[in-house]
């Protein structure tokens, strides 16, 4: 297993975390967390760059769909850039390729 590492940063759209390595039960409340001291506020984005994800069990979905909620509970939005094939093939399985917003890149024009 990869340790969990999240990075936070600011872009001109608002809040973005560069999440890498493992996502599961053990540190799911980690990425809960960033999200909220992210501090997202109405009319802006969180961007959520997964390209260096490695796994993401059904905690990590879970997560996800949290930070999906408080965002939106916000007034903001969330966009899902460079996620990993393995996680875009579930996320369509389940259908919440419906839900998420998922971008090949930081870019915030429409695919």
């Amino acid at each position: 297993m990869k340790p969990l590492t999240i990075v936070s940063s600011r872009t001109p759209a608002g809040p973005l975390l560069e999440v890498a390595g493992d996502l599961d039960h053990s540190n799911a409340h980690q990425l809960r967390k960033a999200a909220v001291g992210a501090v997202v506020s109405s009319g802006l984005m969180l961007v959520m760059d997964l390209g260096e994800l490695g796994f993401c069990d059904s905690s990590g979905i879970t997560a996800l769909i949290a930070v999906r909620n408080h965002v939106v509970a916000a007034g903001a939005g969330l966009i899902l850039v460079a996620v990993p094939e393995a996680l875009r093939r579930l996320l369509h399985l389940t259908g919440l390729d419906q839900v998420f917003d998922l971008r090949d890149s930081h870019s915030l024009q429409t695919n």
